[in-house]
This record gives structure tokens, sequence and C-alpha cells, in this order.
């Protein structure tokens, strides 16, 4: 039987527009709470800016969901698109806080719309039977953006200002807008949808074990971008900035590889593997000293939770049927925007009383926890396939 291709027109750019929409909303992150103090906000206004942000995407994502059971997901990527680098526009344009904050809660919102959005219609484009290999590679559209955006931003605001800041952002949202006219995204076929039900329709519930399993992963990756700069300053570590540019690349290589472990072998064993590997990198890390032990922490963070994540969504969206993959898709990145959230919040409270070090061995156990669960769930399923 002949491969079916992954690399089409319509994926390639498709990640290009992901890959610019990342840089250009991840670019922002590190100046907002530093522009909204310039402002004269308080701690609690500036904590707010991200509470606002999480909020508004996971309200949205179960409508966003239900919405693309059977109507057409690029004309929706493209709108939320549109909304998103409006929204950048008007950051500069506002001086009172109050309305800030509530321009952040609309800016969560069409980040919620989009992204869902773009996962949903990368899911349509991937050959079923390379669905993990596929994902993998997708996701290095965000996991690449994510990484370099930061450093982007932060250059880029201490070069200039943050009114160029935001015209840069605005630019590569108006590329990547761009960038989605080339994609062919067929309509779905209508189908008898159940009602609308919110509560219900947050979490996809024929998906709930791997969007479970996305949060307690989640707490991992929180720790890191909570706690790494501070935790890098009180060790003396002059080169944090390597381990997010290893764990970007490591991840980066690997893709190739675990998806298709993924695709041949399911979700369980590569899931099991990484989540260790990810349960040793905190550990490495939390005892650092030195550039190298960093390094090392950073190559295992990123085989291990760089591989998890792609294992993740792929595995929630095949617990469905394919016309529901964006409820599936909006659980997903709900699941990770909760872990996220939760992380921050939780964890903020606990570095009062206790150190880094500690901190970050406390969270590793939450990938010892996933590998556990994972190995439980490939035994149930050993036996419902033994008493079939």
């Amino acid at each position: 039987m002949k491969k079916q291709k992954i690399f089409n027109q319509s994926f390639l750019f498709l990640f290009i527009s992901n890959f610019l929409i990342f840089i250009g909303f991840e670019m922002l992150l590190p100046i907002l709470p530093a522009y909204l103090l310039s402002m004269h906000a308080s701690s609690t206004q500036v904590g707010l800016m991200t509470s606002l942000f999480t909020l508004g995407a996971v309200l949205i994502r179960p409508f966003v969901g239900y919405y693309l059971i059977d109507n057409q997901r690029k004309s929706l990527a493209i709108i939320a698109s549109v909304a998103l680098m409006i929204i950048t526009m008007l950051y500069p344009l506002l001086n009172i806080i109050s309305l800030l904050l509530l321009l952040r809660l609309f800016h969560g919102a069409a980040w919620g719309v989009s992204t869902t959005a773009s996962s949903t219609i990368v899911v349509d484009l991937i050959p079923k039977n390379r669905l993990g290999e596929g994902i993998g590679y997708f996701s290095i559209s965000t996991t690449v953006g994510a990484i370099i955006a930061p450093s982007i931003g932060i250059l880029i605001y201490d070069a200039f200002s943050f009114d160029i800041l935001i015209w840069l952002s605005v630019v590569l949202s108006l590329l990547a807008v761009i960038a989605l006219q080339f994609i062919y995204s067929s309509k779905p076929v209508k189908h008898d949808k159940q009602p609308f039900r919110f509560f219900e329709a947050i979490f996809e519930k024929d998906a709930w074990f791997p969007a479970l399993l996305t949060v307690i992963t989640t707490l991992g990756f929180g720790a890191i971008i909570t706690f790494l700069v501070l935790f890098g300053k009180q060790k003396g570590l002059d080169q944090v900035f390597l381990f997010f540019l290893i764990n970007a690349t490591v991840a980066t290589l690997l893709r190739p590889f675990t998806g298709k472990w993924y695709d041949k072998k399911g979700p369980w064993s590569i899931i099991i593997a990484s989540a260790v590997l990810g349960f040793l990198s905190l550990v490495i890390l939390s005892y650092t000293t030195n550039n190298l032990y960093l390094i090392i922490a950073a190559i295992l963070f990123g085989a291990g939770y760089g591989t998890v994540m792609p294992c993740l969504q792929t595995w929630t969206v095949q617990k469905v049927s394919e016309e529901k993959s964006g409820a599936a898709n909006a659980t997903f990145l709900s699941s990770f925007d909760v872990g996220v959230g939760v992380s921050a919040f939780v964890l903020g409270i606990l570095a009062e009383w206790i150190s880094l070090e500690m901190i970050f061995r406390f969270v590793s156990l939450s990938f010892l926890v996933v590998a556990v669960l994972v190995y439980k769930d490939f035994l149930n399923e050993k036996k419902r396939n033994t008493n079939i």
C-alpha cells in the first residue's frame, strides 16, 4: 500500500501560519507584565493578566469544539487570526488598566478559537494511519515558536519600544492570515449533533483520560516556566537560556522517531518511557549547580515532556469519532491551560514554604503518576482485548 504524504501544501502553510501566530503571541508574554507595571498596576492586576487570558481561552473552547463538528474550519481560523491581529493593535491605545484587563480576556478568547481551529484542521490533513507522526511534526511549530519568541520580545523591547514590538506582532499575525489562504480544508459532513451543554463540553467525556494526563504532565512544564530563571539566579547559572534552547532542539529532532513509534506501538510504551525521562530531568535539575547538569536536564526534558505532549494530543483525538476532533482538540488545549494555571497557583504558594529544589523534586513525581496511570490503562486494554 502506498504511504500517504504528510507534507503537502496545506500542511506546510498551516505549519507556517501556526508558527507565526505563536511567535507573535509569545513574544508579548514577558513584556506585558512590565508594561502594566509601568502604568502603576498592582501585583494583583499583573496576575490577573494571565488569569483572565486563561479564563477567556478555556471558556470559549467548548463552543468552538461544538461549532467545528460540522462547520468550515478554515474560515474560523482566518477570523480568529484577524481578531488576534486587531486585539494586539489595541494594547498601546488603551491607557486604563481595567480596559487592558478586559482586552486580555478577549485576547484569550481569540487565542482559544485560533489554536482549536488550527489543531482541528491539521487532524483533517494528516493521514489517519500517521496521526501520531503528523501531530508530532506540527507541534514543532508550537514548541519552537514558544521557545524563541520570549527572547525576541525582550530584545526588541529593550532595543526599541513597546509600540515597535506590538507592530511586529501585528505584522506576524497578518502573514499568518495570508498563509491560511493557501490551505485547502474541506467542509465537514453534516452530522446529527447532540444539544450543546456547556459543562459537558468543557471536557469531551470520551477523551477524559488523556485530558487528565495532560493536566498532570503540564505541572512539570509550569514549574519550569515559573521558576527556572529564578532558580538559575539562586544557583549562579548564567546560561539558563541553554535549557530552553536545548529542550526545543531535542524535542524537534526526536519528533520523526517518536511519531512513528506512536503510530506503530500505540500510546502506552512511548508515554511511559517519556514520562520516566521527564521525571529524571526534573530530579537532575533540582541538583543542578553548573551548566553541564543544566544541559543534561534540558536534553532529558526535551525527550520526555517534549514527546509526551504531542502523544497526548494524538491520543485525545483518537479517543473520539472523526467529526468530534474539534471538541477533542478543545479538550486537550483546555487541559493544558488548566495545568499551567493550577501549577502557577499551587506552586506559587508552595514556594513560600519550601525551596525551589524541593519544588522541582515534588513536581517530578507528576511524571511518575502519569507513567503509573498509563501502565494501568495498558493492562486494562490488554485485558479487554483478551476477553474479546
